[in-house]
């Protein structure tokens, strides 16, 4: 591992600091710690995939829109140029086929490679990225530390390969709910309805004399007609989606056996391990699957096509993701605190609607600790609930939506156990 230390050492002298994931104190009127305080803190990696239908309506509009979303600030990106897997036909793909396809395709294998920026012609790496996204969480002290002890370099390398470990997966399998169907069948039901109507008026008509009694039927017949059209205006453009949550499996031990069996440089090359890689096989590890529904209708009138569609694969999407950051402990995220209001001692934090927050919310409140041996925990200092009327609506077109505490800066929440809480301290969220 000297040579891998070296490289990181090298990177430190080469590389500027970045601030990204290192929250500099914004405001703080309680709390144990002075200004100017910083923390760290590490997001998770992911790489997102679309299971196109490319023969169900809106199929085209789908995939434009789905590359076309929002990146997010929650997680690093890791996108591999595959990121599209084509099907046909009108329901969700069947979950073995998906399974299959994540198991058996070079998936696993492209993601480590990406890690390590390797070159498919010629299996040079370096490790820029893991630096980056390492240095990213490790405050300056951190890194003057590492240019002078060989504990220090660790504890930076450690800090980049760890983040490897938390690399996720996600399928998207997304289906246009086609109300022109199920709307047919309506118009149907009311057409033969109107059909028996109209039996009972001519029979009516014949019995009594009055003719009247013919039109019985007409208007239900007139009215199947446009049944479609009229539910369409109200309900607009619907999807469902399926999300398929997949982890990248990295051990510790990995981090020494990809350096002594795959790693070269451009100063060592060695053919063995060029040929080696051919050999890797990384897998992905299945966590789990929820289901979104678009719920709430919007008329069509308010937006154009491709901005109902924004709205509605975007939100949907965000829910699924929430769904399974409910469900599955490892892939929640961690959101530092923002700010305490000087006035009412409320905690602030840049997560809303967007990230699944509601009135019946729960977060614990970390702090980050050292260990002997150089690794981080997590130590619970605190439990906070958000504030009824007081949750960002961060949704995705909610503020130009004129949507109710869209232009808010952040959720408000208050303590619920704990003291002295400082900005930098991170929060997840408590499934209970």
């Amino acid at each position: 591992m000297k040579k891998l230390f070296t490289l990181i050492l090298v990177l430190t002298l080469m590389y500027p600091l970045s601030a990204q994931d290192t929250i500099v104190q914004h405001s703080l009127g309680r709390g144990k710690k002075t200004d100017n305080m910083n923390t760290t803190y590490h997001r998770s990696s992911w790489h997102n995939i679309l299971i196109y239908h490319n023969d169900q309506k809106y199929a085209d509009e789908i995939l434009t829109t789905y590359y076309h979303r929002p990146t997010s600030d929650k997680f690093n990106d890791h996108s591999l140029p595959e990121d599209v897997v084509t099907t046909k036909g009108k329901k969700y793909t069947k979950f073995k086929k998906i399974d299959k396809y994540m198991m058996n395709s070079d998936i696993a294998n492209d993601l480590v490679a990406k890690w390590f920026n390797r070159n498919d012609s010629t299996g040079y790496c370096n490790m820029e990225l893991i630096y980056r996204r390492g240095i990213e969480g490790a405050t300056t002290e951190n890194v003057e530390m590492s240019e002078l002890t060989k504990r220090g370099k660790s504890i930076l390398l450690d800090s980049g390969t760890d983040l490897i470990g938390n690399t996720f997966v996600l399928a998207h399998d997304v289906v246009y709910i086609d109300k022109g169907e199920r709307n047919k069948n309506v118009a149907e039901g009311i057409s033969l309805f109107g059909e028996i109507l109209k039996g009972a008026g001519e029979i009516m008509a014949a019995a009594t004399g009055d003719g009247s009694y013919n039109e019985l039927g007409k208007s239900f017949d007139d009215l199947s007609k446009s049944t479609a059209d009229i539910v369409d205006d109200f309900e607009g453009f619907r999807v469902k989606i399926q999300t398929h949550l997949y982890k990248l499996n990295w051990q510790e031990s990995d981090n020494d056996y990809f350096y002594e069996n795959y790693y070269l440089d451009e100063n060592y090359y060695d053919e063995a391990k060029f040929n080696a890689w051919n050999d890797a096989n990384y897998t992905l590890t299945y966590i789990g699957t929820q289901e979104a529904i678009c719920g709430q209708t919007v008329l069509v009138g308010k937006y154009n096509l491709s901005q109902l569609i924004k709205i509605v694969l975007y939100r949907t999407m965000d829910e699924s993701i929430v769904k399974l950051q409910k469900n599955y402990e490892e892939f929640r995220i961690k959101e530092p605190i923002y700010e305490i209001d000087s006035v009412t001692g409320y905690v602030v934090a840049k997560i809303g609607m967007k990230e699944g927050v509601s009135s019946n919310s729960k977060y614990e409140v970390l702090e980050s600790v050292e260990t002997s041996d150089g690794t981080m925990k997590y130590k619970r200092v605190g439990v906070i609930k958000p504030v009824d009327n007081m949750i960002w609506d961060n949704r995705y077109m909610a503020l130009e939506d004129g949507a109710q505490n869209s232009d808010m800066k952040g959720t408000y929440f208050k303590v619920t156990n704990g003291h002295d809480l400082y900005p930098g301290l991170l929060i997840r969220e408590i499934k209970f």
